[in-house]
C-alpha cells in the first residue's frame, strides 16, 4: 500500500512530462559560392547530419551537431558545431525558428591535404511535428561560403 501511495504522489507531483532533448537525423544539399565554388567545379554538394537540441526554456534551445558534407570528389568536410536556436512560439509540435552556430570543421581536400578551420552559420527553419527543414548560410575562416538546405526527422528523447 505504501508503494502505491508513493507512486501516486510521485505521479501527481511530476505534472506534464515532455521530451527536453531532441535528436534530429537528416540529409542536406548545398550550393557553394565565392572561392569554394571555383574549387568544387559544380558548386553542388550533399551531406548527412546528426543534431541534438536541448530545451533551455519554452523558446530557446541549445543545439549541437555533427555533419558530413561532400562538395565534390576532391573536397569534403566534417564540421562539429554548437549554438543557439530561438523559436517564434512556445508550441513544441509546430514552430519556426532562427538559429546560429559556430564550430570547427575538419576538411579533406584532395590527396592528403587535410586541415581544420573555424566555421559559422545562421539559418531559419521550421518544424512540423516530427519533420523539419532549415536553410543556412555558412562561412568559414578563409571566407569560403555556401548555402545549405537540411531536412530532418525529429526524434524526441525523454531525458
Amino acid at each position: 500500500m505504501a508503494r502505491i501511495v508513493f507512486l501516486l504522489i510521485a505521479t501527481l507531483a511530476c505534472g506534464d512530462a515532455y521530451a527536453q532533448l531532441d535528436m534530429n537525423l537528416g540529409v542536406s544539399g548545398s550550393r557553394s559560392y565565392s572561392c569554394l565554388a571555383d574549387f568544387t567545379d559544380s558548386g553542388i554538394g550533399y551531406g548527412v547530419r546528426v543534431e541534438m537540441a536541448a530545451d533551455l526554456n519554452d523558446r530557446f534551445q541549445f543545439v549541437g551537431n555533427l555533419s558530413y558534407d561532400r562538395h565534390n570528389s576532391d573536397y569534403s568536410s566534417l564540421p562539429v558545431m554548437a549554438g543557439l536556436r530561438v523559436s517564434t512560439t512556445s508550441d513544441d509540435d509546430m514552430f519556426c525558428y532562427v538559429q546560429a552556430t559556430a564550430g570547427n570543421s575538419y576538411r579533406v581536400m584532395g590527396e592528403g591535404d587535410n586541415e581544420t578551420a573555424w566555421v559559422a552559420n545562421a539559418g531559419i527553419g521550421t518544424v512540423w511535428n516530427r519533420l523539419g527543414a532549415i536553410v543556412e548560410y555558412n562561412v568559414s575562416r578563409d571566407k569560403w561560403s555556401w548555402v545549405s538546405v537540411h531536412t530532418f526527422i525529429r526524434l524526441p528523447l525523454g531525458f
